[in-house]
């Protein structure tokens, strides 16, 4: 009987086992090289599919296999949730349908996958880049403790608004503005985040908002002390407030921190011109 046993515990060891190894496969190790999942994909591809769940598992396989039929057969059968957004998403985008991939990929709130398609669609379209990334930020948490990903989604909406403002100008303030908003909401995500700090002190400054210009410069030097580009910045938005002996002070230590070469705060085509007052 104790042999009987044995062999039926390892029977069912091993059957669970190629169940985890299906499921596994089904959800993204097949991407993985080198991987067991994906050799046993490459040898046998169909050999898994028999142990996969329900639906949702036996789509994502068919997507990974390039099954975009039966994928869609299976997607038939599922709920209009995120989970399943996102594999309509990656079917969409399989069949060359890049707006409703976006879509999809902004239902499922699939900060990655989105975001790479916006990236392409902005070279052609940046209206509609701009949009969609606007969609795609209305689906991210909006609690504090969430992980940089919504900080960079935040940052790439301001760097489309700012965008566009340079190629619609009767819109440039109001899309500024925007842009400066979607910076400092970059910041709820990392508040000390050097690039996130510098993306909206010099947006505020170009917006000619210098009161909260200098807060985000200066919240920049107490964390990330001897920047050429906060003394950049702080000498610029300094002698935007006519203060020229604060300014003449952060363009020394730009000048004692900067590479060789580095264009001079002075050399701002639009914003120097305070500065060089100051300086004469």
């Amino acid at each position: 009987m104790r042999p009987l046993l044995a062999l039926a515990a390892a029977a069912l060891i091993a059957f669970l086992g190629a169940v985890q190894l299906a499921s596994t496969a089904a959800y993204g190790d097949l991407a993985t090289r080198p991987s067991f999942p994906a050799f046993v994909h490459d040898v046998a591809p169909g050999l898994l599919r028999p142990l996969l769940g329900g639906p949702r598992a036996q789509a994502a396989a068919a997507l990974h296999e390039g099954d975009l039929a039966r994928a869609e057969q299976l997607l038939a059968m599922l709920p209009d949730d995120r989970e399943s957004a996102d594999l309509r998403g990656r079917l969409a985008e399989a069949r060359g349908d890049r707006a409703g991939a976006i879509r999809r990929y902004v239902q499922a709130g699939d900060v990655v996958r989105a975001e790479a398609l916006i990236d392409a669609l902005a070279g052609s379209d940046l209206a509609a880049a701009l949009a969609a990334q606007r969609e795609l930020v209305a689906t991210l948490p909006a609690d504090a403790s969430a992980d940089d990903v919504s900080g960079d989604a935040w940052t790439r909406l301001g760097q489309l608004q700012v965008l566009s403002g340079y190629l619609a100008p009767v819109r440039r303030t109001e899309l500024w503005r925007e842009a400066q908003h979607s910076y400092e909401r970059a910041l709820a995500f990392a508040p000390n985040d050097a690039t996130y700090l510098l993306n909206a002190a010099n947006q505020a400054l170009e917006n000619g908002d210098t009161a909260d210009a200098l807060r985000w410069f200066r919240h920049a030097d107490d964390v990330h002390p001897g920047s050429p580009d906060v003394y950049n910045g702080l000498a610029l938005t300094e002698a935007a407030r006519g203060d020229c002996a604060r300014a003449r002070g952060w363009l020394a230590r730009w000048k004692a921190t900067a590479a060789p070469g580095a264009r001079s705060p002075l050399d701002d085509p639009l914003l120097g011109a305070p500065l060089r007052r100051c300086t004469t």
